[in-house]
């Protein structure tokens, strides 16, 4: 006996034309045909379960579908079923997007009191800082990174951005001496608390005021400083600079948080006081339950 019967089979059973709909009341077998249930093409398809084939003196002469469960073959079953994704973790319920945007504004601002009495007035420069609390090459190396901030963060930040890079320096530096790393990073390290000052007043990006690879350009780095200036802005903001990925929504600002208003130009500061007013008319107006 030759494979006539299994090319036969599979000719017959890839096409729709065996199915009962095709043949009316009774199916193929009423009108002289082989009955194939629901279809070999709807089968392999869906992968639905087993196939029973009976080939008598090389002809086909029965095609049933069994069921799966109790056969010899149930342990493969789940095996040979193509793998279905894992459904999503349904997501925690959110707070209403006003909520979402206080807690937002108050990260910026430096709490919730620093966010209440936030206001638009402008930076001015203030007295050299007291380095007295450094040691000696912290202290030294820090001066140097002040006299280059004071070159290059005026034409790219502004009057208040420089202002806003000269303090988170001293800040940074006086709260995690380590944030310098080696003496010959100190290039680099300038480079990034620029890139903090920018970024943590939305300053910095597409758009903005200045792109990083200006800065990258104008403090002569061979690679971006936003991996450093992370580290500065963390330093300055007691840890607090990730904003939960869950609570992100497409309003806010792609800033780092600073953590303090006095870190803040007032431009920046005069939108998060827009900001915080147009959330707390919504908070006024909302159900508690929302």
């Amino acid at each position: 006996m030759g494979n006539e019967w299994y090319e036969d089979l599979a000719d017959e059973l890839g096409h729709h034309d065996w199915r009962e709909e095709e043949f009316g009341d009774g199916g193929a077998a009423a009108h002289g045909g082989r009955s194939w249930g629901p279809g070999w093409s709807s089968v392999q398809r869906e992968g639905n379960g087993l196939v029973r084939i009976t080939v008598l003196h090389g002809t086909v002469v029965d095609v049933d579908y069994p069921p799966v469960r109790g056969s010899k073959f149930e342990h493969l079953d789940q095996r040979l079923l193509p793998r279905r994704a894992a459904p999503p973790i349904p997501m925690a319920p959110q707070p209403p997007e006003h909520e979402l945007k206080l807690t937002w504004l108050e990260a910026v601002a430096g709490g919730a009191e620093a966010l209440a009495v936030l206001d638009d007035s402008p930076l001015v420069p203030e007295a050299e800082p007291d380095l007295a609390q450094l040691s000696w090459p912290v202290r030294t190396r820090l001066e140097r990174i002040l006299a280059r901030i004071d070159e290059y963060a005026p034409s790219l930040l502004g009057p208040e951005g420089a202002i806003v890079a000269r303090r988170l320096a001293v800040r940074a530096v006086s709260a995690r001496p380590t944030v310098l790393s080696t003496p010959d990073r100190d290039q680099a390290n300038v480079g990034a608390i620029i890139h903090a000052a920018g970024k943590g007043n939305d300053l910095v990006g597409p758009g903005k005021w200045v792109l990083a690879k200006d800065i990258q350009a104008e403090c002569g780095l061979s690679s971006s400083p936003s991996q450093r200036a992370r580290n500065f802005a963390d330093a300055v903001s007691g840890g607090r600079l990730d904003w939960p990925s869950s609570w992100m929504h497409r309003e806010t600002p792609a800033v780092v948080v600073l953590g303090s208003p006095d870190l803040l130009v007032s431009d920046f500061r005069r939108i998060l006081i827009a900001e915080r007013d147009l959330a707390l008319r919504l908070r006024a107006v909302t159900p508690a339950s929302a």
